[in-house]
């Protein structure tokens, strides 16, 4: 075995943007969470303005980010995170998803939205509802998000998981 004489004259830098653990996650760049608008809140059946501004504003006020499944808290139907959450003022907040396929319904989740039969999503959020008498309307203000859920039936049909994807019509 040969010997060579090594001279080192430059330091070497990991480029932390270019280099990725490999993993088995699924990216779904840039979806569509929650557009302005009018939408029904789940729990108190109540239409809820969210403006512009409003969302904007809370498009960084992440508690978690945890992405779950019809919203369902069980410990099986938590499927990934929404990563990237940021502000675009002709759509709405968007992010990227990244789904981990360690579970079945992971699994099963990833599968159909790649077949079209899934596109949409539902934002988890926590707000202060505030009641404008001048606009007989109800704002959300001081919006938190907490995560998002795949789901079949978004309140908000302007949700997206894959641009390419099917758009949602109501039966």
């Amino acid at each position: 075995m040969t010997r060579i004489k090594l001279t080192p004259s430059v330091p070497f830098q990991y480029n932390n943007k270019v280099i990725l653990k490999s993993s088995d996650v699924r990216i779904y760049k840039d979806v569509v969470i929650l557009t302005p608008g009018v939408w029904t809140d789940a729990s108190t059946r109540m239409p809820i303005e969210y403006t512009e501004l409003n969302l904007m504003k809370g498009s960084k006020v992440w508690s978690s980010n945890f992405l779950n499944v019809d919203h369902s808290w069980g410990t099986l139907d938590r499927i990934g995170y929404v990563k990237n959450p940021y502000y675009n003022k002709k759509i709405g907040i968007m992010g990227d998803l990244h789904i981990r396929p360690i579970t079945q319904t992971a699994r099963d989740t990833i599968s159909l939205i790649d077949a079209g039969l899934v596109n949409w999503l539902s934002a988890e959020l926590m707000a202060e509802d505030v009641w404008d008498s001048a606009s007989n309307k109800r704002f959300a203000e001081d919006i938190e998000f907490i995560g998002c859920a795949v789901v079949c039936h978004p309140a908000d049909k302007n949700t997206r998981i894959k641009a390419d994807g099917p758009t949602y019509k109501r039966d």
